[in-house]
């Protein structure tokens, strides 16, 4: 057993390497540029369909074919992609990095920003109906359609599948551990309430999915930015301090002339990893649920794609970030979210409770909604009759995840993300005339679509 996970860390390390990493932060150059700019010149319009329609429940995609409303897909998007990364990975991040690391974090999110829209709009495009008449889309249907190859789309249905439960193991395992070490909750007491809590959510269908992410999601962001802002505001004459040490650090300006260089790469190694990590671009999740919103045009939900790496890097991560600077816990062997969690209990012990409870709810909602990646995998694998039975079966690996260690899961759920992230970059490679095509349509002649 130790020789085969050996064997799959060497794979995934040389997967997940450096070249990877440059390739998605080239695509959300390129599509940066054959956008326009969106996430820049666009951002009053996202925060204004992200924001200010749903505070006057303005109704959009008024007679719009779709299964959720566009908001919903969003919280929904925002829960399958916050979790355990956003306090646990920015933290390593920095330990590893320094404070330089969330510069460029903030330049992975930025690309990353165009790249999630690019991949939203193609799953809207090639998004199709299934057998109860909702719409389902992702990597896997614009793979077959618009690259002509349905073999490679069910590979990336399949390690859609695999990844996905290798994801509630580790969810699970994570949510269970720290129930253990924060309210004395044994293993198999907390299994069993994920069991029954993810079981009453995957039985409600992506509608009820919706609907308890559109409560949760915004709760949970909140909580947790205000617990930061806290610590922020008792800390405010350091925050120049901090940012000056985040942009020296991006470029090694402070280590020694030797080492300057090897100072940067690692700001920018562990910063830009962390960064796509988190916000998951390119990897191909985010067209899944965004494919079901109802819109009038797929540029609509598109920018929604902006907003959700917004929440989850430039805001949530970016939070943890500068509350280890401010703290000096940035400089701590402390390690994961104790560390982030001493940093909030530095100002007010209480606040230190924030972080284990915020990072509880981030690894439930994370699990939550990833019943329904697995669903529509299987739904374009094997049609709607096995895909229903796993909303059924899916709730009973939280189980085993709370029981069990799950290094080797780690590794293959890592290697499925990587395999599954590739061929969707073919995809946006291949297909970006479509999205700039969009693009154009509607911030040019249909800019009023949904006024």
């Amino acid at each position: 057993m130790d020789w085969i996970l050996q064997a799959l860390t060497v794979f995934d390390r040389w997967l997940w390497g450096n070249w990877l990493l440059f390739v998605l932060l080239g695509v959300g150059g390129w599509y940066t540029l054959i956008s326009g700019g969106v996430q820049i010149w666009h951002f009053g319009e996202i925060l204004k369909k992200t924001l200010w329609d749903p505070i006057r429940q303005k109704t959009r995609g008024k007679g719009a074919e779709g299964t959720i409303s566009s908001f919903q897909a969003l919280c929904t998007a925002v829960a399958s992609c916050v979790g355990s990364g956003n306090i646990v990975g920015v933290s390593t991040a920095v330990l590893a990095g320094g404070m330089g690391a969330l510069f460029w974090m903030w330049v992975a999110a930025f690309l990353g920003m165009a790249t999630k829209y690019g991949e939203i709009v193609l799953g809207i495009l090639y998004r199709e109906k299934d057998e109860t008449g909702n719409y389902v889309g992702g990597p896997m249907y614009y793979i077959e359609k618009g690259l002509r190859a349905p073999w490679l789309a069910g590979l990336c249905a399949g390690f859609m599948v695999i990844q996905i439960i290798g994801g509630n193991l580790i969810q699970s395992n994570t949510i269970s551990g720290l129930m253990r070490e924060c309210f004395q909750f044994p293993l198999w007491v907390t299994g069993g309430i994920l069991v029954a809590m993810i079981f009453l959510v995957s039985a409600g269908g992506l509608k009820g999915l919706a609907k308890v992410s559109q409560k949760v999601v915004p709760f949970m962001a909140v909580l947790y930015v205000a617990g930061g802002l806290v610590i922020l505001l008792v800390n405010i004459t350091r925050i120049p301090g901090v940012i000056q040490d985040i942009f020296v650090g991006a470029f090694g300006l402070r280590a020694a002339a030797g080492g300057a260089i090897g100072s940067m790469v690692t700001a920018m190694e562990k910063g830009i990893a962390r960064g796509l990590y988190s916000n998951e671009a390119g990897e191909g999740s985010a067209p899944v649920i965004h494919s079901a919103a109802k819109v009038n045009h797929p540029v609509e939900q598109g920018i929604m794609g902006v907003a959700e790496v917004f929440v989850d890097t430039f805001l949530l991560c970016t939070i943890t970030g500068l509350v280890l600077g401010v703290t000096g816990m940035a400089d701590s062997s402390t390690a994961g979210y104790i560390l982030v969690a001493e940093a909030f209990a530095s100002v007010w012990k209480p606040l230190g409770y924030v972080v284990s409870f915020s990072l509880i709810l981030f690894c439930v909602t994370t699990l939550m909604s990833q019943w329904y990646f697995g669903y529509v995998g299987l739904n374009y694998l094997k049609g709607k009759g096995l895909a229903e039975k796993f909303k059924y079966v899916f709730p009973l690996f939280c189980m085993v995840g709370a029981l069990l260690e799950i290094e080797l899961v780690w590794t293959i759920q890592d290697i499925a993300l990587g395999l599954l992230t590739i061929p969707n970059l073919c995809a946006l490679i291949y297909l970006w005339p479509e999205v700039k095509r969009a693009t154009e349509e509607y911030f040019g002649r249909n800019k009023g679509i949904t006024s």
